[in-house]
Parts: structure tokens; sequence; C-alpha cells
């Protein structure tokens, strides 16, 4: 499945990649099916970062996903491929300088592996909406002051020294 959205977001690019870099650090929207997001590896992120989430699928099902960077061109593009919970696939965000803001597009293709393809159709009807609703959600972060750290590299040596 293949998935395409975009929104246009009151902020520059290099913030608004900054945000979805540090993923790991902000806290989830309540309600948010996402439990858990941990950066498995060192800091700076980058290319061969890794990411684990857990996440809610059903009210008692929770998933373990695992991602990994494999494009980080700050500020233009920023994508993972990501696998677990049946599913496996590949997350690109471009980010295009458009009125002062960005256009946030991002491009997502998601496969189901092994016992999920029974449920496959099923679970692509709720994704498209789950993924607008994301996005939307970081839209309205952005728009709404969220403090970015556009040097995260000051974070890890503040906290090495």
């Amino acid at each position: 499945m293949y998935i395409e959205l975009e929104v246009m977001i009151e902020r520059e690019p290099a913030e608004v990649f900054a945000f979805l870099r540090d993923k790991d650090l902000y806290p989830q929207e309540p309600g948010s099916p996402v439990l858990a997001l941990d950066q498995l590896t060192p800091d700076p992120p980058g290319v061969g970062t890794r990411y684990r989430e857990v996440v809610r699928v059903l009210p008692f099902v929770r998933v373990v996903i695992v991602s990994e960077v494999t494009r980080f061109d700050p500020p233009h593009h920023l994508e993972e491929d990501f696998e677990g919970g049946g599913v496996r696939g590949h997350l690109a965000y471009e980010f295009v300088p458009r009125d002062g803001g960005t256009q946030l597009i991002q491009r997502e293709t998601v496969e189901a592996v092994g016992a999920m393809r029974v449920f496959a159709a099923l679970a692509w009807r709720s994704l498209g909406p789950r993924l607008r609703e994301r996005l939307d959600g970081i839209k309205r972060d952005l728009d709404s002051g969220w403090v970015v750290d556009l040097d995260r590299s000051r974070r890890q040596e503040s906290a090495s020294g």
C-alpha cells in the first residue's frame, strides 16, 4: 500500500526537519497509539540511527516496530525503513520551502508480512486516516510554537560533559 499526504506548516524547513529528527524526545498526544518511542543508537541522529516504537493496534494488542534512518539530508529529506508487528515499509519526508513555511510531504509504503496478510485489507482502511491525524498533529504542535532544538549535538555535548 502506498500513501502520500502533505500539510503546510508555518515554520522553516530546518525547524520541521529537526522536529521529526528528534521524534523520540517529544511526548505523544493523549490517545496516541504510540506508547513508547526510543532511540536505540547513540546521538547524533543520522543514517543508521535506529528507533523502537511500541504501538497499540487494538485495546489489548501491542506491537514493537523497529525503524532505521536510511536518508538524512537536512533540511530536505528524512527517510526510514521499518519492520515489526506484521508489517514492513518505508517512510519518506520531504521538506519544501513555501511562502515562508514548509510544505511537508509524507510518502509511505507499507506491506503486510506473515500472518498479518490475512488482516491487511482491514488494516489498510484505517491506516490512511491515522497517518493523516498524525500529520495534522505535527502541524498543530509546530504551528502552536513548539520549541525545536536545531542543533541536537549540543544536547549530546552537555549530557557527556
